[in-house]
């Protein structure tokens, strides 16, 4: 219940005061369970997938949100879960997966910051990890926007990719790093063609 009101009022609030344009299957109705995953340039951009996006979305999010109590309070009741960053963290790699068998959809943000630069930056092999280990297609999605108010938000949602050639091949952890490194620069070419259409 209160995922769908916070959901309601980030989206009119985004229509409000952006220009918002979604771009391909933002019902993600083929697939079950899965892993979304997107550049991360602002704090917006968890709300801008999680609005548009119509399916609900369960966010990982670095610990320290969770130590304000207000906070970890609101964002645990809409379904985010805490991770440690710079380390494997076995408990929030055990919740994604529990989430994904059930079906429900994991949202990544690879880069493992916000990377405002908009330049590439190294993937964290995390993505590759656990969409290999759950068996879970992984879907790219490309956010451009420069926040500003009434400016445009452009969201693209690729197709889902099925990474089921790996499953066997049990890839260690520097080929987890690849193959997400792989995964985000499908993102980065939607970016790129997001940006030169919309010129």
């Amino acid at each position: 219940m209160l995922y769908n009101i916070a959901i309601f009022i980030c989206k009119n609030f985004l229509r409000l005061f952006y220009r918002v344009e979604i771009e391909g299957d933002n019902s993600l109705g083929e697939v079950g369970g899965c892993i979304v995953y997107a550049n991360h340039t602002s704090y917006l951009d968890p709300i801008v997938m999680g609005s548009f996006i119509k399916r609900p979305i369960r966010y990982m999010a670095k610990k320290e949100l969770f130590d304000k109590k207000l906070l970890g309070f609101i964002i645990t009741k809409l379904g985010t879960f805490p991770v440690r960053r710079g380390e494997a963290d076995i408990n929030a790699i055990k919740t994604s997966l529990r989430l994904l068998k059930k079906g429900e959809i994991l949202g990544l943000y690879p880069e493992g910051t916000r990377n405002k630069s908009g330049a590439p930056m190294d993937a964290e092999p995390g993505l590759s990890m656990i969409a290999i280990k759950a068996k879970v297609p992984v879907v790219p999605v490309a956010i451009v926007s420069n926040y500003k108010i009434f400016s445009p938000i452009r969201m693209r949602i690729g197709r889902p990719i099925y990474l089921d050639e790996f499953y066997a091949k049990k890839p260690g952890m520097e080929e987890h790093r690849e193959i997400s490194n792989n995964l985000m620069k499908m993102v980065m070419a939607m970016l790129e063609e997001v940006g030169r259409i919309k010129q």
